[in-house]
């Protein structure tokens, strides 16, 4: 009498499996829609993460799963900048926190009060903050709701 190995899987029905898988995963992210969608000028040159950006108009897209996405508004550049960290939102607009010292500007955090949070790239400490704005070293961009 024959006995049936039940616990093997055979390698043609293990790959079938990853790739519907796969492929479920891929269509559920690609028809995700963005939690956020923005658009701002950059008066000045700013580091933001890794990158550093010239003075313009940009777009700004956040995802619920991935990393904040930064593109040129005439389309020549995009940035990706790693996932930032979620706080609650700030007093006023919606606003990218800007601070400066000497000649070197960066990216803080992107305020949205619609949705109560505040987006940190870079945090700061209360006693960073403090200093910055009795140096008056810290600015404020506005952003704007955009469907790009």
């Amino acid at each position: 009498m024959k006995t049936m190995n039940v616990g093997r899987i055979p390698i043609s029905l293990k790959m079938l499996l990853t790739l519907v898988i796969a492929t479920c995963a891929f269509t559920s992210a690609a028809n995700a829609q963005p939690s956020f969608i923005g658009k701002f000028t950059l008066p000045h040159e700013v580091r933001w993460g890794q990158a550093t950006l010239p003075a313009g108009e940009y777009f700004i897209r956040m995802d619920p799963s991935g990393p904040v996405v930064v593109t040129e508004a005439k389309g020549d550049r995009t940035v990706f900048i790693k996932p930032p960290i979620v706080g609650d939102s700030e007093e006023g607009g919606r606003h990218l926190t800007i601070t400066t010292q000497g000649n070197d500007r960066m990216v803080r955090s992107l305020n949205l009060p619609e949705i109560g949070k505040s987006v940190i790239f870079a945090p700061l400490s209360k006693g960073e903050r403090e200093v910055l704005v009795q140096r008056h070293q810290i600015d404020s961009v506005r952003v704007v709701t955009a469907k790009k």
